[in-house]
């Protein structure tokens, strides 16, 4: 194989793995929010809603992010040679 062609397989792979999580972490918020309405936006605010929300929200947004770029930040693609023994 090619640079080229394992440049594109990792690519697709990568792309395929994304649409997966994706559709799993939005399946998973939609499940969840109206318990989350019920049990969280319902009631009196406290520091802990506050921080519930933030974590949540938050873990979306990176979540995504990892989603559709991850493979860009997180996966080289060559290993590291900088550790010499």
């Amino acid at each position: 194989m090619s640079g080229l062609e394992e440049s594109l397989y990792a690519l697709d792979w990568n792309n395929n793995i994304s649409v997966a999580i994706i559709t799993l972490v939005s399946y998973e918020y939609m499940l969840q929010f109206e318990k989350e309405v019920t049990f969280v936006w319902q009631r009196e605010w406290s520091i802990m809603t506050y921080m519930y929300l933030a974590v949540r929200y938050f873990g979306i947004s990176v979540s995504m992010t990892c989603a559709c770029w991850g493979g860009l930040f997180y996966i080289p693609e060559t290993p590291c040679e900088c550790i010499s023994y």
